[in-house]
């Protein structure tokens, strides 16, 4: 009678057989747990939590918060690597450039983002919260939409700056009253691009050229700069984001903020990557941004683009900086905006 073994399988020696169907039996048994270990390890990548990789800017408190809200409603890990928006825009550059597509979510300011959209490091969106913002908080492409506004507002604490000293204009900075008082954040060309031209390219790079001689502090980060003015530290900064010394003023700290006219203003973007490792996770991060994540932000304190909140808006002489434009020559108003405000003349 002819037998027929698996491959790799043969019978033992033996006069009665026992053995042979015994050691059959073993065989058969270890190959079965193979199997079932095999099955196990590819089930456990299958049903591995999936993830989302998110780059952004945003304060490290309310980012950690958005990304565990994010967690709870969509079970999905979201990874964040969170720094100031140039090395932001470098690490993305540079990771494409050498092949490697780690990144699904971009946060940063509009301008950084319009970069990456010049670079084709972006897809376009299409999603039915892109109605519910502001014109200003969409790129025309739909690579990147802008779930906050930036309104770029005038710091001061409390107890060094009598309100009745406060100034009404800009040039009311000039006053000696003024020396060696003022803070500015050293990273925000964008913003003194766009004042610049508002004022009147000449007449503003005066401006700023007068007020930069009556000394200058020049700090790095929109919090930091926040934290010092709320220290005493720099009586009054130029240029921050609003909602920083808002929250620090709703918790009782000694600051509060005005917006001299023209009152600079920019929106944030979130946008997809052109080659993003988890685009469905990716999708729904962003989704959640312009959405439930908006709203979020709002409890924070943020001011956000949905265009509920557009009549606030124009209680304000808004001048929004133009993304494309602003990157037209980046890296020359960039050296003039530190050339002007470190008094290298």
């Amino acid at each position: 009678m002819f037998t027929a073994f698996a491959p790799g399988l043969r019978p033992a020696a033996s006069g009665n057989g026992v053995a042979t169907r015994a050691t059959l039996r073993a065989q058969c048994l270890c190959m079965r747990c193979a199997a079932l270990l095999v099955l196990a390890v590819l089930c456990g990548s299958a049903c591995a939590q999936p993830v989302v990789n998110v780059y952004s800017s945003m304060a490290e408190k309310d980012l950690r918060r958005l990304a565990a809200e994010f967690e709870r409603r969509q079970g999905i890990k979201v990874n964040l690597w969170r720094s100031g928006k140039s090395r932001i825009l470098q690490r993305v550059l540079s990771e494409a450039r050498a092949g490697r597509h780690e990144v699904d979510v971009i946060h940063n300011p509009a301008p950084e983002m319009e970069a990456l959209h010049r670079e084709k490091l972006l897809q376009p969106m299409q999603s039915p919260r892109l109605a519910e913002l502001i014109p200003q908080a969409v790129a025309a492409h739909r690579e990147w939409a802008g779930p906050r506004v930036y309104l770029f507002v005038q710091a001061y604490n409390t107890r060094l700056v009598d309100k009745a000293d406060l100034p009404k204009t800009y040039a009311d900075l000039l006053h000696p009253r003024w020396k060696g008082r003022i803070a500015i954040e050293g990273k925000e060309q964008e913003w003194f691009y766009t004042l610049v031209q508002a004022m009147g390219e000449a007449q503003g790079l005066k401006f700023f050229r007068a007020l930069a001689a009556q000394g200058l502090q020049v700090r790095m980060g929109n919090a930091l700069l926040t934290n010092l003015v709320v220290a005493g530290e720099a009586p009054f900064a130029l240029n921050l984001y609003s909602y920083l010394p808002e929250q620090q003023r709703r918790a009782g700290a000694p600051v509060n903020w005005i917006a001299l006219a023209p009152t600079i203003a920019a929106t944030d973007a979130v946008g997809v990557a052109a080659r993003a490792p988890h685009p469905q996770a990716a999708a729904l991060f962003y989704d959640f941004m312009l959405g439930d994540g908006q709203s979020l932000m709002a409890e924070m304190g943020h001011v956000i683009s949905h265009r509920r909140i557009a009549p606030q808006l124009e209680r304000y002489q808004l001048k929004f900086i133009d993304p494309a434009a602003v990157i037209q020559d980046y890296d020359g108003w960039t050296k003039i905006f530190e050339d002007t405000i470190y008094n290298r003349q």
